[in-house]
């Protein structure tokens, strides 16, 4: 029996040196069925397909896609979807790493329960992609979840919405709605919620409660991200003097948000009684989310197991 094809799709922008990282990780996952496009948005000079070059010269997997000019992050996102062919398809960051087994434990899962839109593995933040930030779980409402009801599904999602999830395995055609990649639903705040919406209408959500993915961001993003999931004071603080100018940042950021969320759920096509106690949902919890930002502090949530597995970073 063949296995099925894997895209992985990496959007990149000028950004060699981890675009190799990448690449090398990828190209020794256990799971060999996998196409790899890169898609370049416009990068200035040669680094970024030299790079490309290099690997699909041993590797007839990996091709090079160049837009003549720059289309913005999500229409970059958007453009791997499109030229995909394989039955699942996987968006990868050009500053990421991976376990070997990622996409061959995810792809189990998908082939196991055809209900599953998505499928993703913990992952624990590496600031600046060098030192390993102390492992939190995120993905544990995920675990086992499952609901017939599309309305329960994106309930669910929304009072746990979960970040990493765009860097899972998907099925592909969960991918689209109403014919356009569900990333044509992500608007100016480039917030992931209006996607996962969609995606949670669709199918249920997995996340494998192991250490898959090694996520890199600035130290604040995986504080806050910490503080999400674990509780207690915000870390970050800019002092009393920007207080009030971060709260109003902070209400218009949500604000946007909120209205992006609703254009999502208005496209589900459900009753208007239905959609309308949707998007109080919604608001409801995206305004306690923002309270709770504003407030910098949130309770403390009960102790998590330790992870499955959290190896060190590779020497490269």
């Amino acid at each position: 029996m063949t296995e099925p094809l894997v895209t992985i799709g990496i959007p990149t922008f000028d950004r060699p040196e981890g675009l190799r990282r990448t690449l090398g990780n990828l190209c020794a996952q256990t799971y060999r069925h996998i196409e790899i496009v890169v898609s370049d948005n416009a990068s200035p000079g040669s680094a970024v397909r030299d790079v490309v070059d290099e690997f699909a010269a041993n590797d007839a997997r990996v091709s090079y896609q160049r837009h003549p000019e720059n289309i913005g992050a999500m229409r970059n996102f958007s453009s791997l979807v499109l030229r995909a062919r394989g039955e699942f398809f996987m968006w990868a960051a050009d500053d990421d790493r991976w376990e070997p087994f990622f996409v061959e434990r995810c792809v189990q899962r998908l082939v196991a329960d055809p209900g599953l839109a998505v499928c993703q593995m913990e992952a624990q933040y590496e600031v600046d992609g060098k030192i390993l930030f102390p492992f939190f779980f995120e993905g544990s409402p995920f675990n086992s979840y499952s609901s017939r009801s599309p309305v329960d599904r994106v309930k669910h999602l929304l009072r746990h919405v979960y970040g990493n999830l765009v860097y899972g395995v998907f099925r592909r055609e969960a991918l689209f709605h109403d014919g356009k990649p569900v990333t044509e639903w992500i608007g100016r705040t480039l917030n992931e919620i209006p996607m996962q919406i969609l995606l949670a209408s669709w199918g249920n959500i997995r996340v494998i409660p192991e250490i898959g993915l090694y996520k890199s961001a600035p130290r604040t993003v995986c504080e806050q991200a910490q503080w999400e999931q674990v509780g207690g004071r915000l870390p970050y603080w800019r002092g009393w003097r920007n207080y009030l100018t971060d709260c109003r940042s902070l209400h218009q950021y949500h604000k946007m948000v909120m209205h992006e969320n609703f254009a999502a759920i208005d496209a589900l096509g459900l009753d208007s009684r239905t959609a309308g106690r949707l998007r109080t949902f919604a608001a409801y919890c995206l305004f306690k989310h923002e309270c709770l930002l504003a407030l910098r502090w949130k309770p403390v949530g009960p102790e998590a197991p330790r992870p499955t597995a959290a190896k060190p970073v590779a020497q490269n």
